[in-house]
């Protein structure tokens, strides 16, 4: 009984998952942290007429929509993937990838924006700390990005060598859970400097 309820073990409840998901909730703490951290030195600021209020850059909207594109194509890929639509797979992770590239170009774009209009990562006056907030939070963000399209880019030699099928998940599934966990953290951090 004990060998049939191992072998019935979905395999996506690797340990590679287990560990993919202890560091979505070790970057979410991350996160809550620095959006801790915005709210007490606004909170500081605002009482001391010392916080800069500015428009989010035009380029980081536009990065949220890639996002999004990027997340359907990822779906796609891990759906072909389950129906064993094997010769499908690279093509759509490749275009997930370029998605990915394309989000990271946009914020580029987006911090050339914030440096156009005077804000830079270290400013002069205390009221622009909120620009250096902004920088931090998208840089780290732009930081787990990357290591996704290190993920993707081996997710699309795997799938071009046919090692990713309905009988071998459990790294496009890794794949899948990261690059969602992306996408929705960037909208809602998105969200959260826009209406904070």
């Amino acid at each position: 009984m004990s060998t049939s309820t191992v072998n019935n073990t979905p395999k996506e409840f690797s340990p590679k998952t287990f560990i993919i998901w202890l560091f979505i909730v070790a970057s979410t703490m991350l996160f809550l942290a620095f959006c801790s951290a915005y709210f007490v030195h606004q909170g500081d600021g605002v009482r001391n007429n010392a916080w800069l209020k500015f428009d989010l850059p035009f380029e980081f909207w536009i990065s949220a929509g890639i996002v999004i594109v990027s997340s359907i194509f990822m779906q796609m890929a891990y759906r072909a993937a389950l129906r064993d639509d094997i010769y499908k797979v690279p093509s759509l992770l490749t275009v997930t990838l370029i998605c990915g590239i394309a989000f990271c170009i946009s914020q580029y774009y987006g911090w050339l924006n914030l440096m156009d209009r005077g804000l830079f990562f270290s400013n002069k006056e205390p009221a622009e700390i909120s620009a250096s907030f902004v920088y931090v939070i998208s840089a780290a963000h732009f930081a787990h990005i990357i290591g996704g399209l290190v993920l993707l880019t081996v997710g699309i030699i795997r799938a071009s060598r046919l090692q990713i099928h309905k009988k071998n998940m459990v790294f496009i599934n890794i794949c899948k859970t990261y690059w969602h966990f992306l996408g929705i953290l960037w909208i809602l951090l998105l969200l959260f400097l826009y209406f904070a």
